[in-house]
């Protein structure tokens, strides 16, 4: 975990004064090349780590720079502590490195704070997984963490929405967790295109010697925003215009959240505005309602709908009590 990391490279340094790159390095496990980034990242959020070369070189904190936990508000603190509940660490196998950079941070605040995250753990609680549906099968993910952590190349074989297999050789960027999934931000080496890749999808990972050289530039929040907002824009929209029972509201709350709009409601029959994504979606939705759901718009659902009923009643009418 990263915080983690930052978090023990601040108290190495309170405590020895100055330590070179690599000896953090080897102390923290990992290249001289992340100390740097992390470095950077810890300057960023107003931690004075500084470097300096020559035989009294090395990395070093300001000397007017405390490292404590009293810098930090009750919220601010909450806010770092709320991660801790989230379970897709586990999955990366740093479950336990969470927990134990919990205690250290609630190690290092003053009583009263601790007081105040240790309430606020028992009161906010993050369950990022779906209701419904099995968790997908991600064998390979610990080899896409290590590749990721690493800046490797990986060999794999990827499933596309077709069903399609093909060998990929990508430089694994990141990975992102998002409504039960996980994800791989990657550059092709075929096509240097930087493309998101579902993780199940991705199998028999082989992680390659090489490291690539990543985009200092690179910011995984911004590219995946963006990302994430084309994608949406993608998704393809079928409005209709329905009459429901208000009885039947509790289906579209649940199983088609946010894409319904209610435009009047009449004698206990609401006008409802619905985007689907595609016609056969909206058909088997509106089958799915029966007599509760009456089609306003568009024609040619309507009359799929009615032309469906009718061969459901004439095959049921074939059936043998």
């Amino acid at each position: 975990m990263r915080a983690d990391r930052l978090l023990t490279m601040i108290l190495l340094l309170q405590r020895d004064g100055r330590m070179t790159a690599r000896r953090l390095a080897e102390a923290l496990g990992v290249t001289e090349r992340t100390i740097y980034r992390d470095i950077e990242a810890l300057n960023y959020a107003g931690v004075p780590v500084y470097t300096r070369s020559g035989p009294d070189g090395g990395c070093f904190l300001d000397d007017d720079y405390r490292a404590g936990l009293h810098w930090f508000t009750g919220a601010e603190l909450q806010a770092l502590l709320a991660g801790g509940s989230a379970a897709p660490l586990s999955a990366l196998g740093m479950e336990q490195a969470a927990e134990s950079a919990v205690l250290k941070l609630l190690a290092l605040a003053p009583s009263r704070r601790q007081q105040e995250a240790a309430l606020m753990r028992q009161r906010l609680y993050l369950d990022p997984s779906e209701w419904y549906g099995a968790a997908e099968e991600e064998p390979d993910l610990p080899a896409l963490k290590e590749a990721v952590w690493e800046d490797r190349w990986i060999d794999a074989d990827y499933e596309t929405w077709e069903g399609e297999r093909a060998r990929r050789t990508l430089a694994a960027y990141s990975l992102v967790y998002k409504a039960g999934r996980w994800y791989l931000v990657a550059v092709s080496r075929r096509s240097g295109a930087m493309r998101t890749y579902r993780a199940a999808r991705l199998r028999q990972v082989r992680l390659l010697p090489e490291r690539f050289e990543r985009d200092r530039a690179f910011d995984i929040a911004a590219y995946w925003r963006d990302a994430a907002a084309e994608f949406a824009g993608r998704i393809p929209t079928y409005p209709v215009v329905l009459r429901v029972a208000e009885s039947a509201l509790i289906y579209f709350r649940t199983v088609l959240p946010g894409r319904g709009e209610i435009l009047e409601t009449v004698g206990g029959r609401v006008l409802l505005r619905v985007n689907y994504t595609v016609f056969e979606e909206a058909r088997a939705s509106v089958l799915g309602l029966g007599a509760d759901a009456e089609v306003i718009e568009p024609a040619e659902l309507g009359a799929a709908v009615l032309e469906q009923a009718r061969a459901i009643l004439a095959k049921a009418g074939q059936i043998t009590p």
